[in-house]
């Protein structure tokens, strides 16, 4: 599923957030929105998932311009601040209210597919906030994608992540990618691999292949 932007803007009360973007996320592919805090990353993840009121230009998911379509072909994994897990809840209790939520979905089969991509297994009875980031990251990310949507949003996935966990987290995103679900995700550096990096502020797009 692509999901692209024309012209994107966006203001807040201090002002323009983003403006005059203009991108591809390809379908099954990688799209990384690169920029350093208040660049307005975590703001155009949401505006491509039909999730933040942008002021002008257009977003396209799955052949719509509506954003109760983007809303619904699109699943956010996490946007910060704001968006994430329950730290206190425990493991099962986080899938058990998401199942609520969503009328059963995820189911336990297709949860269970989404850890052994992602290489997770994290214990039912562990609070969430005893996860390590890598985990805590990744967890979040098997259960967007474990309703099966045709993409996945996943904010700052190199926060308080580095090194071999790092790479952990993007091959994880790269390889969800390659099973068909569009990834969108921000970062402050773009990772090898990536189909698009954006890099805001300037917008300027990046062959695959990624600038680290």
């Amino acid at each position: 599923m692509e999901i692209s932007a024309v012209g994107l803007a966006a203001e807040g009360p201090d002002g323009v957030i983003f403006r005059d973007v203009r991108l591809t996320a390809p379908a099954a592919g990688l799209t990384v929105l690169v920029g350093p805090a208040g660049a307005g990353r975590t703001s155009l993840l949401l505006a491509l998932g039909g999730r933040f009121r942008t002021v002008a230009g257009t977003v396209t998911v799955a052949g719509s311009r509506r954003a109760a379509d983007a809303r619904a072909h699109t699943a956010l994994a996490r946007a910060r601040p704001g968006l994430d897990l329950e730290p206190h809840l425990f493991v099962a209790e986080t899938v058990a209210e998401r199942q609520a939520v969503d009328g059963g979905r995820p189911t336990g089969t297709a949860l269970a597919r989404m850890y052994d991509l992602m290489r997770i297994d994290p214990p039912g009875h562990v609070l969430v906030e005893h996860l390590s980031a890598v985990e805590h990251l990744l967890f979040a990310v098997a259960l967007a994608a474990a309703g099966r949507p045709g993409a996945v949003l996943v904010d700052d996935v190199d926060s308080g992540i580095a090194g071999a966990d790092l790479s952990r987290a993007w091959r994880a995103l790269r390889d969800l990618a390659d099973t068909g679900t569009t990834v969108v995700a921000t970062a402050t550096a773009a990772p090898r691999g990536a189909d698009v990096v954006v890099d805001l502020p300037g917008h300027h797009l990046y062959p695959r292949g990624g600038t680290a």
